[in-house]
């Protein structure tokens, strides 16, 4: 049995690779939602456009932009506050963002 269909256990997740090219209105759109939720970095990013889809690169340096600027944002929040060292909504934010662009690593 190969590794890509090995059966998962219960309770862990499987780790997806990444797809190697997001389409332009993936990366839109976790764009806005990193923007909305206060990424300045993602605000400043320009959206892509006259291209069907982006390396996956684009995806992974605007996710981990917002993480670390959130991060920043976030430092002296309590700890009960947080996940992942950042406010829950900020966090929610970075996954959802990276549920559109089908982005399991960043």
């Amino acid at each position: 049995m190969s590794a890509e269909n090995a059966p998962v256990a219960a309770g862990v997740h499987a780790v997806v690779a990444n797809p190697q090219r997001i389409s332009a209105a993936a990366y839109n759109q976790a764009r806005s939602i990193l923007a909305q939720a206060g990424s300045q970095t993602a605000a400043k990013s320009h959206p892509i456009h006259g291209q069907k889809d982006v390396p996956v690169g684009y995806g992974t340096s605007l996710l981990a932009a917002a993480r670390d600027e959130f991060r920043r944002t976030d430092r002296n929040l309590p700890a009960k506050d947080k996940k992942s060292d950042m406010s829950i909504p900020h966090y929610n934010a970075i996954h959802d963002a990276a549920r559109v662009m089908g982005i399991d690593r960043w």
